[in-house]
């Protein structure tokens, strides 16, 4: 097991409210979505488990699905031999990159590019996978192959880290047309990685506010799973 915290929440389970988290573009060019992108914040800290589990663990290869300005990819910079990375928000990949490219190895593998998570093809297998705040963007069928598509992209032994919205707590309005079908709560996701061991899990509640004053409370699932 590795030196990594559990905390496992029953899905329909709401808790405390969570300090503010940047929350990232969306990834996905789904036929709702064609040609939008929300990335309200272009900066920001790692999310609190993933920098927990790089200051633990370091991993040789590296896939963020649905990358941001990096700040997720970054924490997993030192060590690896292959960090990779892929986005629809043209400024955010060209600040990854920038900043994969300042933080890696100087021999590592930086490729960060436009993409989507439902078409693009990436270089597997990877020791982590990460995707953070894309898959609610999706709808239903949608999420299921981009599900199938992770968990391809995924070594066996590696991780897979997912972090999606849920209707616990509705989703804001002026978010609706966005995230038109968003999962219900964890459930979902834990029977799409049936199988796979949970190393941490948690769903919670919290307050967010983003570029321009904008706030809003969301409902999320967070995960991190290994496959078997």
């Amino acid at each position: 097991m590795d030196r990594f915290r559990q905390q496992f929440v029953d899905p329909g389970k709401q808790l405390e409210a969570h300090p503010p988290v940047a929350v990232r573009a969306a990834t996905v060019r789904s036929s709702d979505t064609v040609g939008q992108i929300w990335n309200p914040s272009k900066a920001g800290t790692p999310s609190v488990e993933l920098a927990d589990l790089g200051r633990t663990r370091r991993f040789r290869s590296v896939l963020d699905a649905g990358c941001g300005w990096g700040r997720n990819i970054l924490v997993f910079a030192e060590g690896a031999d292959r960090l990779h990375a892929f986005d629809t928000d043209p400024e955010g990949v060209q600040a990854t990159k920038e900043c994969l490219e300042e933080a890696s190895d100087p021999d590592a593998e930086v490729h960060v590019w436009d993409g989507d998570l439902l078409t693009t093809e990436p270089v597997p297998p990877y020791d982590l996978v990460i995707c953070y705040g894309v898959t609610h963007f999706l709808r239903r069928r949608e999420r299921h192959i981009a599900y199938e598509r992770l968990k391809s992209w995924t070594r066996p032994g590696g991780l897979v880290a997912i972090a999606s919205f849920n209707t616990l707590v509705p989703i804001p309005a002026d978010l609706r047309a966005l995230m038109p079908d968003p999962p219900s709560d964890s459930t979902e996701v834990r029977d799409a990685f049936e199988g796979w061991d949970a190393v941490f899990a948690r769903s919670h509640v919290y307050d967010d506010e983003h570029e321009g004053g904008i706030r809003h409370t969301h409902s999320i699932d967070r995960l991190i799973l290994r496959r078997p």
